[in-house]
């Protein structure tokens, strides 16, 4: 395979992707419920992998191309040196581009330093607004111990259960939930909230929000964002059915109702995940079953497996030369 070839292919995945993936998403879904763990896996690693299959594309080229030296005669020769270790078809011959190639590697990285810079900015934001609303709702908070699990109860009669971040406050239940729920449901409420924190839900969540901020005019992007807090909460109800029964789960997602959340002084905040109710029960009474969408799931996890080897090998010869240094 040659540079072009390579890149053709890239940016044929690319599009690919980025178009057909939410289609195979849909599809796949009826599958990805029974292994939402996995599906978990797939959404945030397919906005992962698209990424870097993007920011591939200009070192290929760099590869391909022989555009005019910007750089000093000595900094050029380091650069020529660097191309010259990274690339995997060393015997191939070159293209006498406009563009240098010099360009075509410090776009890329340009364009990663600024998206880690807004990532960042927008995770720390996102810190911000998870501490504030615990901040406020916790206000009077007593702190219970109920079925193996530290509580934060609040004083609230709408019945309600959420979960911060562990270290912004972790599980809060008000009054309202503690005295509608039986002690069945109120096991799986809770076994459903620290499922949430033991598998780093709003860890992923924040990140893939982030990332989304961005990139949402991609559709991939788009559609695995809005589809991400879906699995998550069918992950966390998959413990609570192991940890306490089905029956009583649905019994308590009817309980707690569509609103199953505190009015946190205006305050939008996804950080803040909550026992949601009438939308899961279906899949809880009902859970899909058979092969339904798994060709779907098969085919998209296999592609992205797939790109994903594509760009490494882009990426990994440039790691490789950078840190033998060029040699």
């Amino acid at each position: 395979m040659t540079p072009g070839m390579l890149t053709i292919v890239l940016g044929a995945g690319l599009i690919a992707l980025a178009l057909v993936g939410p289609w195979l998403l849909r599809q796949a879904a009826p599958a990805l419920v029974r292994v939402p763990r996995l599906a978990i896996a797939v959404l945030s690693g397919g906005i992962i992998i698209w990424l870097g299959t993007l920011l591939a594309i200009g070192p290929v080229l760099a590869w391909a191309g022989s555009g005019p030296a910007l750089l000093p005669e000595g900094a050029a020769a380091v650069c020529q040196r660097c191309l010259a270790a990274a690339n995997p078809f060393s015997g191939g011959t070159t293209t006498d581009t406009a563009i240098p190639a010099v360009l075509l590697l410090a776009l890329p990285a340009a364009l990663t330093l600024a998206l880690g810079v807004g990532i960042t900015r927008q995770m720390m934001r996102r810190v911000r607004c998870s501490r504030e609303a615990a901040r406020q709702l916790l206000r009077g908070a007593q702190q219970r111990r109920l079925h193996g699990h530290g509580v934060s109860v609040v004083e609230v009669e709408h019945p309600f259960a959420l979960t911060f971040p562990a270290r912004h406050g972790g599980i809060v239940l008000s009054t309202g939930a503690v005295h509608a729920l039986d002690d069945d449901e109120l096991a799986a409420v809770l076994a459903h909230e620290h499922a949430h924190l033991r598998q780093r839900h709003h860890l992923v969540s924040a990140l893939v929000a982030s990332v989304a901020v961005f990139l949402r005019w991609v559709p991939l992007v788009a559609a695995a964002a809005d589809a991400l807090p879906h699995y998550l909460e069918i992950a966390a109800d998959n413990q609570a059915r192991r940890n306490a029964g089905t029956p009583a789960l649905v019994s308590a997602l009817v309980k707690l109702g569509e609103r199953a959340h505190p009015d946190l002084h205006g305050q939008a905040c996804a950080e803040a995940l909550h026992a949601a109710g009438p939308e899961r029960i279906r899949q809880l009474v009902r859970p899909s079953a058979g092969l339904t969408g798994a060709v779907p799931a098969v085919a998209i996890t296999a592609y992205l497996v797939a790109l994903a080897l594509v760009s490494a090998a882009v990426h990994l010869p440039y790691a490789s030369a950078a840190l033998t240094g060029c040699a």
